[in-house]
């Protein structure tokens, strides 16, 4: 029996890394400090794909920021932490995790600490289908935003302002 239960944890873990891997844009993002995320802003990241390696215990994220009118691709690698968070760096150190996955999106939290030692607590939302949110789904976004101490105010939908290549 217990083979089985591990068995079962194991295909259902695949299941849930494969759901993450693939083509992601993203759609909307929110934070304690929302200059972190205005237009060019240095955490409003426009994600373009996410993989998986070694049972995804790394998690590739590939994403552009955009800087003076000049979009720049990065990738990033985080390791998963033994409370099962990534950690990467990227303007600083960044802690993050897929908190809610479908098919369809994926929400991550994150904190980023930057140099100067400022913290910077996120919502990431990203989709594969590039459309914009539904009302019923906007409301959703904004629930989790009060749960994160993040407010509504302070969400952006980003897809308008995504200039950068698919």
């Amino acid at each position: 029996m217990l083979k089985f239960l591990l068995l079962a944890l194991a295909f259902g873990l695949a299941h849930a890394y494969a759901e993450l891997e693939g083509k992601w844009v993203t759609i909307a993002i929110a934070a304690d400090n929302v200059d972190k995320i205005e237009e060019e802003g240095p955490l409003r990241l426009y994600i373009r794909e996410i993989t998986c390696s070694e049972a995804c215990s790394q998690m590739g994220v590939t994403f552009y920021v955009n800087a003076n009118g000049q979009c720049s691709e990065t990738k990033a690698i985080g390791y998963r932490q033994e409370d099962g968070k990534y950690r990467t760096q990227f303007e600083g150190d960044n802690r993050y995790e897929p908190v809610h996955v479908t098919p369809e999106n994926i929400v991550f939290t994150s904190k980023n600490v930057d140099r100067a030692g400022q913290t910077t607590n996120l919502i990431f939302l990203v989709g594969k289908n590039g459309k914009p949110l539904t009302p019923e789904q906007y409301e959703k976004l904004e629930e989790f935003a009060k749960e994160q101490n993040i407010p509504k105010e302070n969400i952006r939908e980003v897809l308008a302002s995504d200039i950068c290549p698919q």
